[in-house]
């Protein structure tokens, strides 16, 4: 998951510390090109640093989704997301949730916020798929046959 410094644009923000679902979002980000424009970062001040550097911030321009755990070291997700909605640049910018979080006023905020989808943990290959295909626009991918067995 390296990535070139002078060449890398980056069009997709995932705010995850969960590797495992940072692979999954990963694999299927490559079936819409957007695999070599995504940037990780797992700590919740970290990313909104990244995000709200003093103008100009062209990176931040690039981005067309952001795909947010809530439950983040050292700043929450759900401020995260307060926080840029209340810059204009971020507000129509969609937001995928992803969380263990089973808390109704999670989600309640999440909507309130204009979230364009949310994930609940754990996820798995098809709520991925979902997610991706409905930020994207792509076709979904049908949910796997039960094994016989």
């Amino acid at each position: 998951m390296s990535q070139p410094a002078a060449t890398f644009t980056v069009r997709v923000l995932v705010v995850e510390d969960n590797a495992d679902d940072r692979e999954l979002l990963l694999r299927q980000l490559r079936k819409t090109g957007m695999a070599d424009h995504v940037k990780f970062i797992s700590d919740g001040k970290e990313a909104l640093n990244f995000l709200t550097v003093p103008d100009p911030l062209p990176v931040a321009q690039e981005i067309v989704a952001i795909f947010l755990d809530l439950k983040l070291p050292s700043l929450s997700g759900l401020d995260l997301l307060r926080a840029l909605r209340q810059r204009e640049r971020f507000q129509a910018t969609p937001v995928i949730v992803m969380t263990s979080s089973n808390d109704p006023r999670d989600l309640e905020e999440c909507r309130r916020l204009k979230v364009t989808n949310y994930v609940s943990k754990p996820v798995t290959f098809v709520s991925f798929s979902k997610a991706v295909a409905d930020v994207f626009h792509l076709p979904r991918s049908p949910a796997p046959a039960p094994s016989e067995g």
